[in-house]
């Protein structure tokens, strides 16, 4: 089965839960008035530096996305493009996701598929999973899994640890995060074949709101590569970068 194809049928297979699972019953709807159960939002980012995964992917951009978020998933298309590029997107994301909690645990399950536009990389798509745990305190740990299923056919995992908290309106996050890949994630983005830790990245952000429906979001970062051999084949074995979005929710 093609990436493609793949995604199209994610795409069906999701919506026909959405449906069942938010669509209110006959009865509902004669007892109570409809209410929207779903919101959709336009976001804009500008980053200096576009590193993903401790890999430098591209310099000054811009990466434009839209989603609509249903109380139990999320459909959203992104895209990136580099400010010095020859036009055009540099890739296009479209994903699926579906969020579900335990007790103090909340996790996520999902697809992506990576469309790349006249580069190094060819279209691929990935699963993923991800868990948080709700401590009750602003210390949260976070575990992340992608699993390549097309291209790489390898994993890449990350755990996480984010402080965040707020001052009046105005919240904050600080977020650290380790990400190691298998033989496969490693050789298809860094072209060396070794799997192990490949990256240690932190960053802060705060969003500021600007009325009920916009809000905007500076962030600073910085991430360098821990794995050896990869520091010796990539270009920037560390990058600082900073940036900016503004959140429109409908």
């Amino acid at each position: 089965m093609s990436a493609r194809a793949g995604f199209v049928i994610v795409v069906l297979v999701i919506l026909t839960m959405g449906v069942a699972l938010c669509g209110p019953s006959a009865a509902q709807e004669e007892a109570a008035p409809a209410v929207r159960t779903w919101t959709a939002g336009v976001d804009a980012t500008v980053y200096s530096e576009y590193v993903w995964r401790g890999l430098n992917k591209y310099e000054t951009s811009i990466a434009p996305s839209v989603y609509v978020r249903f109380p139990s998933f999320c459909i959203k298309v992104a895209g990136i493009a580099e400010t010095g590029g020859g036009g055009g997107m540099g890739e296009v994301t479209p994903s699926l996701e579906y969020f579900f909690s335990a007790g103090e645990l909340d996790f996520s399950v999902g697809y992506i598929f990576y469309g790349y536009d006249e580069s190094l990389y060819s279209d691929t798509s990935e699963i993923f999973g991800k868990a948080s745990w709700n401590t009750g305190t602003p210390i949260s740990p976070s575990l992340e899994m992608y699993w390549d299923i097309d291209e790489a056919d390898a994993l890449y995992a990350r755990l996480g640890v984010c402080y965040a908290d707020r001052i009046e309106d105005i919240s904050y996050k600080l977020l650290a995060t380790l990400g190691g890949g298998t033989e496969g994630f490693s050789e298809t983005y860094f072209w060396v074949s070794e799997s192990g830790l490949t990256d240690f990245e932190i960053s802060f952000s705060m969003v500021i709101p600007v009325s009920e429906q916009i809000s905007f979001e500076p962030f600073v970062g910085y991430s360098v590569l821990v794995n050896s051999s990869i520091k010796t084949f990539a270009e920037d074995d560390s990058n600082e970068y900073i940036g900016a979005s503004i959140h429109v929710v409908f």
